[in-house]
């Protein structure tokens, strides 16, 4: 039998061609999706009909081709219907190998089955394209060279697929290209050596039947040009892909960049995310790419989540939801998405702001608005809110509760002699040892310097509180040990029983406050409980606001001003009005004496307008134009009409509205918020400076900053005394002069006294500083030149100062 070996060249040319676009094909799609980490079945199955019918087809045309290199004397035909149907062989068998291969692993011993159904597919077809040749001459088969045949095409396909386990890299590629090539080869260029016999056979069908020579010309020239367009498409594909891919890098890149969260889904599941979504949901990239999204939050997030699926991109707002770490922990974060286009597809971008720090500054403000700053006890609000309740339990159950007053015995003495740091070290021992002796309903509140309020509740009998009481008193009678020092106070108590003392809890505390005051008066160091027969002493304190009422008269009440800095300059800004009261017979009385008592008395509305009025003379006469600072007590907020006051007294001064600061605390919302809010804008349309005072030592409310923009807020001084002592106290003053400034406030911190305390908060960047390290409250201003260049040079530079 003679050869063509032209035709030879042109089918080994074919038969390579075909292996390596296959081999190409499968590589870029395991690349593909070993990259995304997201296969499904639909890519698997879409890519194993294409490349097993084009594979197939070109093992067909490959077949006829392949014949065409032997050259006989005699005619040969081909019947139509039959070689056609032998590529359907060969088509799904090759697509049963590939599925077969991607659902076993990438093995050795795996990869033996998928080669032996490629072998036995390619043979197949091959003899059943041999039994469609008609000849004039009958075709025998030759029992060892069919066997031969089998034999090489099994061996080279199962090499072909054990060394097609990884396809990475060009040579591999080739090396495989070239196993499948002689699998093919092997199989027509060995069963077809002696095929042909001398005997004569007739054609039936001359319609179904075409020649060998056009049928191959025409299949091999076909498969060339389709070889090369797959070939030409492949590489173009790859080109774009490695752009697709590129783009994705450069994606992620920037993603990872990002703080927040950022990850891209369709239809629920999860294809791309940053390295910031790794560490929030505590799994690595490969383990959330190709999860539902549903899994990465709370189930009680999954209705909203689902919800958001079907809205239209401009109607998406953010959202609070709960994401999930794999340990199970919740996790507060804001969600925000649009729709995009990802990988030429519809998909959603979704951002997640992890709000877990804001969380826990928010917590740790609502804490500090109801608790003590120093001895994170219930402040005098938290208080009076656990009072009403047991007062409503015990309305109800008819039980008995108790208020305790304790107040500190020869604490100013310690406080004044050891410094304050001394003694706010004494009040955190203090409220240990008597929360110590308490039962767990019970409830210890600070609500003044030395000043604690117990609440029993309940009581079995007034010998049960007398008991108790006695524990607290000798508690406190013991040595404190503080640092090197050991320091010994004492301690009183007034106690007030519900029902018979009162029924309300400002009759409770003034009943208790009253035996208090009693016990005072008969030496300290005792508990009494409150007696009718202590009406006396109330008489005398009616005495003392009769006499308050005519001190505006006597001329008795004074204003002492207190400079207020700028915190970067050290320039003087603001005078802060401090009143006080020139008694005849007890000398300089403190505010926080009579304060209360005018309140009680009703006397706070003129004390307040003969403050503010005196004030703005004050400042109208000033050399510069330093604002002044006036207090308002929440009485006197509600008492009077304050706007009305301010304005008349700045009409009747000649004083510009904007050197006039009102101060208030947070009090004056708490009985009616609306009523503070119209009261509060109408000054600021005056063109008054408004301050919130004490912010941190009350119930210092977010709502009430969101209610109503005041100009600055004041952090109370009990929490610079505490510096150095505790990094939460850095922490907590951090916090607040943050949450200052982000909503546009100016913030000024109060108490400032040493040197040390400057130095720390001068890095915090505060708007304002005031306390006796910049002067002290007087009667009259001394701002001379040489005060002046002092507090300036309190904020400059070392080398500057040096050079000064």
């Amino acid at each position: 039998m003679e050869y063509r070996y032209g035709f030879i060249t042109l089918s080994v040319v074919i038969c390579f061609l075909v292996c390596f676009v296959v081999t190409t094909a499968i590589s870029q799609e395991e690349r593909s999706t070993n990259r995304s980490n997201a296969r499904s079945d639909l890519p698997l199955f879409r890519w194993v009909y294409i490349s097993s019918a084009i594979f197939g087809c070109c093992v067909w045309s490959l077949h006829f081709v392949a014949l065409l290199a032997f050259h006989r004397a005699t005619y040969v035909a081909y019947d139509l219907i039959m070689a056609l149907g032998s590529i359907l062989v060969t088509v799904f068998g090759i697509m049963a190998t590939f599925a077969l291969r991607d659902r076993l692993p990438r093995t050795r011993t795996a990869s033996v089955l998928p080669g032996i159904l490629l072998g036995l597919s390619i043979v197949a077809m091959h003899y059943q394209g041999l039994s469609a040749m008609y000849a004039w001459s009958h075709i025998t088969f030759d029992t060892i060279s069919v066997t031969a045949s089998v034999g090489l095409t099994l061996g080279f396909a199962i090499a072909a697929l054990i060394r097609g386990r990884t396809l990475i890299g060009l040579i591999r590629r080739i090396e495989v290209a070239a196993w499948l090539a002689l699998a093919l080869c092997g199989l027509h260029f060995t069963a077809t050596i002696d095929e042909a016999a001398p005997t004569p056979v007739p054609v039936d069908d001359a319609a179904t039947i075409v020649a060998s020579t056009q049928l191959g010309l025409a299949f091999g020239s076909v498969s060339l040009l389709v070889l090369c367009a797959g070939l030409m498409t492949l590489f173009l594909q790859r080109h774009l892909s490695q752009r697709s891919l590129i783009e994705m890098d450069r994606m992620r890149l920037l993603g990872d960049l990002a703080h927040e969260v950022l990850l891209i889904h369709r239809d629920g599941q999860v294809l791309e995310v940053n390295s910031a979504g790794s560490r929030l949901f505590g799994r690595p990239i490969e383990d959330i790419i190709g999860r539902p999204i549903l899994d990465l939050f709370s189930e009680a997030g999954a209705p909203a989540l689902t919800r958001r699926a079907h809205q239209r991109s401009e109607d998406l707002q953010p959202e609070e939801f709960e994401a999930q770490t794999a340990t199970g922990l919740l996790v507060p974060v804001e969600l925000s998405c649009r729709r995009i286009e990802f990988g030429g597809e519809p998909a959603t971008a979704v951002a997640l702001r992890d709000l877990s720090a804001l969380r826990r500054d928010e917590a740790r403000i609502r804490h500090l608005a109801l608790h003590d700053a120093l001895t994170d006890l219930p402040n005098r609000y938290l208080m009076e809110q656990r009072i009403g309740h047991a007062l409503d339990v015990a309305t109800a159950s008819g039980e008995t509760i108790a208020i305790i007053y304790l107040d500190l015995d020869r604490f100013k003495p310690i406080n004044d002699l050891h410094g304050h740091a001394t003694g706010d070290a004494l009040l955190v021992q203090v409220a240990k040892r008597l929360l110590s002796e308490l039962r767990a309903s019970d409830t210890l509140a600070r609500i003044g310097g030395d000043e604690f309020v117990v609440v029993l509740s309940p009581v079995p009998s007034p010998a049960h509180v007398s008991e108790v009481t006695g524990r607290l008193i000798a508690g406190l009678a013991r040595p404190f040990h503080l640092d090197l020092q050991i320091v010994t106070i004492g301690a009183s108590a007034g106690i007030a029983l519900y029902p018979q003392d009162g029924r309300t809890v400002e009759s409770l505390l003034r009943a208790a406050d009253t035996a208090l005051y009693r016990v005072k008066d008969e030496g300290r160091g005792g508990l009494r409980f409150f007696e009718a027969s202590m009406n006396a002493q109330l008489h005398a304190r009616r005495q003392l606001e009769q006499e308050l009422s005519g001190a505006i008269d006597r001329d008795e009440l004074q204003l002492f001003y207190q400079p207020i800095v700028n915190a970067k300059t050290g320039e003087i800004e603001t005078f802060e009005a401090l009143i006080r009261w020139r008694h005849p017979v007890r000398g300089l009385v403190s505010p926080v004496e009579f304060i209360p008592l005018a309140e009680q008395a009703d006397l706070i509305a003129a004390i307040g307008q003969w403050v503010i009025d005196t004030a703005c003379a004050a400042a109208a006469t000033w050399p510069k134009p330093w604002r002044v600072s006036v207090n308002v007590s929440p009485s006197q907020f509600r008492q009077s009409d304050v706007p009305a006051l301010a304005a008349a007294a700045l009409a009747r001064n000649a004083l510009d509205a904007n050197r006039l600061v009102i101060e208030i605390t947070e009090s004056v919302f708490i009985q009616d918020a609306a009523n503070a809010v119209d009261v509060l804008s109408r000054l600021r349309r005056q063109g008054v400076h408004l301050a919130l005072d004490d912010f941190g030592s009350g119930y210092s409310s977010l709502s009430y900053l969101q209610r109503f923009k005041f100009d600055k807020i004041k952090i109370d001084q009990s929490f610079v005394r505490r510096l150095g002592q505790s990094s939460d106290t850095l922490t907590i003053i951090h916090a607040i002069a943050n949450l200052g400034h982000n909503l546009g406030l100016h913030v000024t911190v109060e108490g400032v006294e040493t040197a040390e305390q400057l130095a720390i908060l001068k890095e915090i960047g505060f708007d304002q500083m005031q306390g006796y390290l910049f002067g002290k409250p007087a009667p009259t201003l001394t701002v001379t030149d040489f005060e002046q260049a002092r507090l300036r040079a309190m904020f400059q530079e070392p080398d500057l100062r040096a050079w000064a």
